[in-house]
């Protein structure tokens, strides 16, 4: 069904869609899919999407907010998934967030948000995460320019991460970009990226 882009942001309780879009395509039951690509979806639909699941969201597979699409993404109630790779689509939840293997941010223009807070809030990072659950975080905050790393739960340090993520980086370059790659590069591998 299509509400407009003021319904969708009152239903929201937050002006997300006004100001992008006129319409807002809303699934009002939990929509459940196998594999959630924001880039296949967007060259399917010609277009970058603007929807709101008014049910929850479970993801069988991996939800990947892919690069250089902007689509924006509402979810009201709980969202699954097994793996969750934020990209520069914008994801807001209302609910909680389950993964079941880990969730991977790098230095992206999306915007990922739980229960009103990001992992850039002025709350901390621990205030966004309370909702989150997954047994790997690893989320780049762009306001602190630091990675935020959690491994069931507790957190990890930089110096704790494998030795195939830190070696060989080069001291003229910013050191996020080689270690973002290297760690998306390994987390979908299916390696462990802690010692």
């Amino acid at each position: 069904m299509r509400i407009t882009a003021g319904q969708a942001d009152e239903l929201l309780t937050r002006a997300w869609f006004d100001g992008c879009t006129s319409e807002v395509e809303m699934y009002e039951g939990l929509v459940t899919v196998d594999e959630f690509d924001v880039e296949a979806r967007a060259e399917e639909q010609g277009d970058t999407e603007m929807v709101l699941f008014g049910g929850g969201l479970t993801v069988r597979g991996t939800l990947d907010l892919s690069e250089e699409v902007h689509s924006i993404y509402a979810v009201r109630g709980p969202l699954r998934a097994r793996r969750l790779i934020l990209g520069d689509a914008l994801l807001v939840v209302d609910g909680t967030v389950e993964i079941d293997e880990w969730i991977f941010g790098g230095e992206t223009e999306g915007v990922f948000e739980v229960g009103g807070r990001q992992i850039e809030s002025d709350t901390g990072h621990d205030a966004m995460l309370a909702d989150l659950q997954a047994p790997v975080i690893v989320m780049f905050d762009r306001g602190r320019r630091e990675f935020v790393l959690r491994e069931n739960g507790e957190p990890r340090e930089m110096e704790q991460l494998a030795a195939r993520v830190l070696d060989d980086l080069d001291p003229d370059t910013r050191a996020e970009l080689p270690i973002s790659a290297r760690l998306r590069e390994l987390l979908l591998a299916g390696q462990p990226i802690f010692r």
